[in-house]
């Protein structure tokens, strides 16, 4: 009578480890469904030690065009939603009942007019700065104009500023790499061209992602802060009766530095009262502040905290909110670096602004002290390269999978790795028993 296998002498037979491989799998898949099932609805509340006073506005960009405008109380929940378009990058207040959105939304060729109807593209993109009322979201005025495509030629951002009691708004045209200004009636006041300036590198095309200029801000009458994202830089625009002319603030000014310079594809840029200039350094996972005399003052973040931040605006009590892109979340941090206020938004965060009341047009960005103003001390803390790719892994996932499915990507790698495993071990046994040919 043959003695039964002990659980060990069976995993090591190739049948006994594809049983267990498969039984692997339905675990991990087990602990995937139920994640799926039991994701809370966005947004999320998960750090609440000092909520603040006033509302928040949350630009979500969107994976798959999920985009939306966000209005989030102290508690996390939502005041106000505008979902029409398909990508929100920007917005800001304009009036108590009022809120500026930068959107990109795809429409078909055969409601585009030409030459996109039929220029080889699938579709083309619309963009548009758009005056939302927030109790009705009725468009009450926009600025539009269409592109060859949304992916890298949508409108990332736009500044409202008041001149002799008349409103303008200043523009990043990212598909033609282009900063412009037009006043209430749609008439172009000022543009400038990258390639005023610049040279396109050999090989590159109209279309191509050149410039990558998302950000516009007026820091000063004549003034107009903008960011080279491609170049790693942030330049001002000096905006005469006749002519502009631009001059380099921070960064090497020329397409596509290395990652070891200051900035790595920067966003939002923002110049403080005291001239200081606070960035979101995206690629570097940090918020970065410079002095007035161009030193790096203070930084916050490291890919243990942050996962490509892509707006940093300081806040009038030192703090600073962060759009924290990758983590897909709000997060209010102190100037010694301690996350204090956090909500989940999913969806790819693209821009934070705190709501203050009443809202005005005002130069330059926030009214909060500078790093060399008060006590800061910068914190950054890096996960380890592993980590550091899974996130990553997760993060382009949601490009292409339902968001819930791909916050359970580790489980489901791991189901369909066991399961690949468990069918080579039964392959393995499979020949073992077959029977060996004749002589």
């Amino acid at each position: 009578m043959q003695r039964p296998r002990s659980a060990a002498a069976e995993l090591r037979t190739p049948g006994g480890r594809a049983r267990l491989f498969a039984l692997l799998a339905l675990v991990f898949l087990a602990v995937a469904v139920v994640g799926y099932v039991t994701t809370p609805t966005q947004p999320v509340l998960t750090v609440d030690e000092e909520p603040p006073e006033n509302n928040t506005l949350v630009a979500v960009q969107g994976y798959q065009d999920g985009g939306k405008a966000l209005e989030l109380t102290p508690d996390g929940e939502v005041a106000w939603e505008y979902t029409e378009p398909d990508d929100v990058f920007d917005l800001e207040l304009v009036n108590e009942s009022t809120v500026q959105v930068s959107t990109a939304t795809t429409v078909p060729d055969s409601e585009c007019p030409e030459p996109y109807a039929s220029d080889g593209y699938d579709g083309c993109v619309r963009n548009a700065l758009q005056h939302v009322d927030t109790g009705t979201n009725d468009v009450v005025w926009e600025y539009a104009w269409y592109d060859v495509e949304k992916h890298e030629h949508e409108l990332h951002d736009a500044d409202r500023y008041v001149v002799d009691g008349e409103a303008r708004y200043a523009m990043a045209d990212m598909g033609n790499d282009r900063v412009f200004a037009v006043d209430h009636d749609g008439n172009v006041l000022w543009e400038w061209y990258a390639t005023d300036d610049y040279e396109r590198p050999d090989g590159m095309g109209p279309e191509g992602d050149w410039t990558h200029v998302n950000d516009v801000d007026r820091i000063e009458p004549g003034v107009f802060q903008i960011s080279l994202r491609n170049f790693d830089t942030v330049a001002e625009l000096h905006v005469g009766n006749d002519s502009v002319d631009i001059e380099p603030v921070v960064g090497p000014n020329d397409f596509h530095a290395d990652d070891e310079g200051e900035l790595y594809e920067q966003h939002n840029p923002d110049r403080l009262a005291d001239g200081s200039l606070i960035v979101a350094d995206s690629e570097h996972d940090r918020i970065v502040e410079f002095g007035p005399d161009g030193d790096v003052v203070w930084q916050v973040g490291g890919s243990a905290t942050f996962d490509w931040p892509r707006d940093g605006d300081r806040l009038p009590d030192g703090d600073t909110l962060v759009a924290d892109s990758y983590n897909d979340r709000v997060v209010e941090v102190t100037p010694d670096g301690e996350v204090v206020w956090a909500v989940e938004v999913g969806n790819l965060v693209y821009e934070v602004d705190r709501v203050t009341t009443p809202a005005s047009a005002s130069d330059g960005s926030a009214p909060g002290p500078s790093a060399t103003q008060g006590e800061f001390s910068s914190a950054m803390t890096d996960a380890n390269v592993v980590s550091e790719y899974l996130a990553f892994g997760i993060a382009v996932s949601k490009y292409v999978l339902p968001y819930a499915v791909a916050e359970q990507l580790y489980w489901l790698l791991g189901a369909l790795f066991s399961l690949l495993l468990a069918g080579v071990e039964r392959y393995r046994a499979s020949s073992r028993s077959l029977p060996l040919p004749s002589r």
